[in-house]
């Protein structure tokens, strides 16, 4: 089961380098069939990670659990408790082929969403929810597409959007689900930019991505995994030809090492 509970030292979320995320002996099963063996990671504050392995590795099933949308058949997710609830501190962002984008709904709106979903029920966003949302269409550079149908847009502009419906969450723990799939090289370099700057301001970023070289030059934090975790460190620790190799293998069923 899932449990959220103060971890065994203090933690000061705004503080750099201290713990935001404990796992701790995850597992996660589709049936019978084991999904993910995690083992223990620690998401720090201020820290830019990518989860990197092959398809069917268990990438998206670390970041479901993570954000409370698989529940773990073994194992703990403990919060910082300085992050308040759990479903306030996290901020996802899915596939985009999981989303419905002939919703009739504007880029406003879609950012918005990430406002609302932090208010809850029965609150109305106000003034700074607004400004909230300004700002997070500016910082991911589609402000101007502010009253544009969402399924009018491009790849790349439907990318920039949910990466405002993020940013408007205003949450401290910040995961990303190929967020540089199907975008052109100019958007990858500018989501890349922001979420480097989302870690700088004192967040834990996660994301999941296939881009193992353009991971290694922007994140402090690599996770390869197969099924189970192979390597976790910093890239010129994790990023050597043998963990490589033993990440994308097919006939690999993934040997854990704590850290390269």
């Amino acid at each position: 089961m899932q449990t959220v509970t103060p971890p065994s030292s203090p933690i000061t979320a705004s503080v750099p380098g201290l713990p935001l995320v404990e796992v701790r002996g995850l597992t996660l099963r589709y049936g019978a069939q084991v999904a993910l063996e995690c083992g223990d990671l620690t998401l720090l504050a201020g820290q830019f990670s990518a989860v990197i392995g092959p398809n069917g590795a268990g990438k998206s099933t670390l970041l479901r659990a993570l954000v409370g949308l698989s529940v773990p058949d073994a194992g703990q997710i403990i919060f910082a408790p300085e992050l308040g609830k759990p479903v306030n501190a996290v901020a996802y962002v899915p596939q985009q082929q999981t989303l419905d984008w002939a919703f009739p709904v504007t880029v406003w709106d879609t950012a918005m969403m990430g406002r609302t979903a932090r208010l809850g029920w029965g609150r109305w966003p106000g003034r700074s929810d607004r400004a909230k949302v300004a700002d997070a269409l500016e910082q991911a550079g589609v402000y101007e597409l502010r009253d544009r149908h969402i399924g009018a847009l491009s790849g790349g502009q439907r990318q920039r959007v949910l990466l405002a419906r993020m940013l408007a969450r205003d949450a401290r723990i910040l995961l990303l689900d190929e967020p540089l799939t199907g975008v052109d090289a100019a958007t990858q370099l500018r989501i890349m930019a922001l979420l480097r700057s989302q870690a700088d301001a004192g967040r834990a970023v996660v994301m999941v991505t296939h881009d193992l070289e353009a991971a290694a030059a922007a994140c402090d934090h690599l996770v390869l995994v197969n099924r189970r975790i192979i390597a976790q460190g910093a890239p010129e620790q994790v990023y050597t030809p043998h963990n490589v190799e033993a990440t994308f293998s097919s006939s690999h069923l993934g040997h854990t090492h704590a850290h390269a």
